[in-house]
């Protein structure tokens, strides 16, 4: 028995090519894409411009697999939802939905669980299953369109993983997403993030990506941030300054910053200036997130006395910074943790069957 092709991570010139060996016309591929990526169609009965034997030829040779929802939270606190999916294979991803007035963002995984062991990220709990195709990166988002019924207008890759250690498939399923005959999610709308993997960001910027870069930075001095995230040890602040300055000056595009602020541990005046010191260095945009506490963990939640404080601290009153108060605090939005509280409650169930 052959295997059936994948037809969601395929970029348009490669559904044409695939059509043309099945021994149809080359438009055929178009009009596949359009109906998944623009219509987030995925039942071949649907797409009722294509011949019925080109159906028929297409159930025996391809599959269009979309993540199964196993889990919906929404937030009572804003129009947020969080999304746990179940791939084929069985593991569990997360997704989330943030509706913010016209603008409506998906923050997409690129990883199941991650391998870089920041010690105030859940999904670090995990460690690295797998990464994803770029069919399942995409399918996240199909998902959250068909459930929600929404035009999303922005693009994160900020939910599990590091989307630079999955650097091919994460660019992929970005270019298909940004395609003008499917989604056409403007470059400008499509960020990607990075703990920092230095040589990535110079491949990403040598390679000429029309996408948004950002660095999760959240410590400026190097003990610190190696303390919080231990790839600090291989890519140091430094390291990481040097590449998005090359990244900043050969796109001529701005790099955003996002700084967790963890209260008593990345918050005091002295972190505030070295802060400051950063961004005169690089053209680039802070977001500031308010820390989401993990259950176990030690880090705590910043008062909106000390947000304001620190972020005085590092612009000296004027108002540069962005702050992304954590989209449903009520829904655990951070990474990881809806995956861990359905991973303890798969447990506690089966250990209650047991009994």
């Amino acid at each position: 028995m052959t295997s059936q092709v994948e037809l969601i991570g395929m970029t348009r010139d490669e559904l044409r090519l695939f059509v043309s060996e099945l021994g149809e016309r080359q438009f055929r591929g178009n009009q596949l894409f359009s109906w998944i990526h623009e219509h987030a169609v995925v039942d071949l009965d649907e797409m009722t411009n294509l011949p019925k034997e080109f159906r028929s030829q297409l159930r025996l040779s391809a599959e269009m697999d979309i993540p199964e929802i196993v889990d919906m939270v929404p937030s009572s606190d804003t129009s947020s939802r969080k999304f746990l999916f179940k791939l084929r294979d069985g593991l569990k991803i997360e997704t989330v939905f943030i509706p913010e007035g016209k603008r409506k963002t998906v923050c997409l995984s690129s990883q199941v669980g991650c391998s870089l062991g920041c010690k105030f990220c859940a999904t670090a709990k995990m460690g690295l299953l797998r990464n994803l195709t770029a069919g399942e990166i995409v399918g996240q988002l199909l998902a959250v369109r068909r459930e929600t019924g929404e035009r999303i207008t922005n693009i994160v890759f900020m939910g599990m993983g590091e989307p630079m250690l999955n650097y091919q498939n994460v660019l992929k399923a970005a270019y298909i997403i940004h395609d003008d005959d499917g989604m056409n999610i403007s470059t400008r709308k499509i960020t990607i993030s990075t703990v920092g993997i230095a040589r990535k960001i110079r491949q990403f910027t040598k390679e000429k990506h029309p996408f948004k870069l950002a660095l999760s930075l959240n410590a400026t001095d190097e003990t610190q941030r190696a303390s919080l995230m231990p790839i600090t040890k291989k890519y140091s602040i430094k390291d990481c300054l040097e590449a998005l300055k090359e990244y900043t000056d050969r796109s001529r595009k701005r790099v955003t910053l996002e700084y967790v602020l963890m209260s008593g541990t990345n918050d005091s005046p002295a972190d505030a200036r070295r802060l400051a010191s950063f961004m005169k260095k690089l053209n680039c945009k802070l977001n500031v997130i308010p820390y989401n506490p993990i259950v176990g963990e030690p880090f705590k939640r910043p008062t909106v006395h000390q947000l304001e404080k620190f972020i005085s601290n590092v612009t000296g009153g004027r108002s540069m910074v962005t702050v992304r108060w954590s989209q449903g605090k009520d829904i655990n939005a951070a990474c990881g943790q809806l995956y861990v509280e359905n991973v303890e409650k798969t447990v506690r169930n089966q250990t209650v069957v047991s009994a």
